[in-house]
């Protein structure tokens, strides 16, 4: 009898704290017989806890991506140049075709944040790539690209390679932060990718859940060449943008054919 209600208290905490999930994942050992001395030698089943592995049980639970229940948005796992003017998104499921997408809907900024823990102080700001030089083009995604084999990845063209100068400019920038981060503060600088959901259809998923916004505002006005902001924190969330890593200066000025 001991035996037996110990095993009882097992199965009464495992019901518990997977009495939801049991149903959508949790696995049960098969059964063993025993020999219990207290119940005079009889055999007895040994019946084991559920495997209650919750968090298997929650996935297996969820709608499939793309199915007819499937609610989650999708969002980008990651962002990588693989030329100089061709950047590649992976996302965490497969989109919908995006011939009817805006491609200026996408836009990248080189974007500056600090922060004073003295005054608490803050400021940050965009720049167009190619700078606040009214006289030169600003630099906007002219064309996406997704691939048949690969439904989850799709491909930004920008209208030009990024210059190598800027990637320049940004690692001079990082290193003059470390001076300021010793001195009592926290900044960050890079390249961002900003999405805005206003333009067209957006980006969706194939059950048609629509992509959220990054940093849209910049996104949205590409007609504007900086934007500065001023106040306490947080006046920029950098941390909500995806960020990229400058292409290598050896990196090719024409986009490859495919998403490799």
């Amino acid at each position: 009898m001991v035996v037996m209600s110990v095993r009882i208290r097992e199965l009464a905490t495992c019901v518990a704290s997977c009495a939801v999930l049991l149903p959508a994942g949790c696995r049960r050992a098969p059964a063993e017989l025993t020999v219990d001395p207290e119940a005079g030698g009889e055999p007895v089943v040994d019946t084991p806890a559920p495997d209650c592995d919750c968090e298997a049980a929650q996935a297996s639970s969820r709608p499939k991506p793309g199915s007819s229940g499937d609610a989650e948005a999708p969002v980008v796992l990651g962002a990588r140049f693989v030329a100089r003017d061709r950047v590649q998104l992976t996302f965490s499921e497969g989109l919908a075709p995006t011939e009817s997408v805006n491609p200026r809907q996408f836009r990248l900024s080189m974007a500056y944040s600090m922060l004073d823990y003295g005054s608490g102080y803050a400021t940050g700001y965009y720049y167009d790539l190619a700078g606040s030089d009214n006289y030169e083009l600003p630099f906007v995604v002219t064309s996406l690209e997704g691939y048949e084999d690969r439904p989850e990845v799709l491909a930004l063209t920008l209208s030009r390679p990024v210059p190598v100068e800027l990637c320049a400019d940004i690692e001079d920038m990082r290193a003059d932060l470390v001076d300021s981060v010793d001195s009592g503060g926290r900044g960050q600088v890079g390249l961002f990718l900003h999405y805005t959901t206003r333009g067209s259809v957006g980006i969706r998923d194939l059950a048609e859940n629509p992509l959220g916004d990054m940093g849209g505002e910049w996104a949205l006005h590409f007609g504007a060449r900086h934007k500065t902001m001023y106040g306490t924190e947080p006046v920029m969330r950098l941390d909500l943008l995806v960020e990229l890593a400058c292409p290598d200066e050896r990196m090719g000025m024409s986009a490859p054919p495919g998403p490799g």
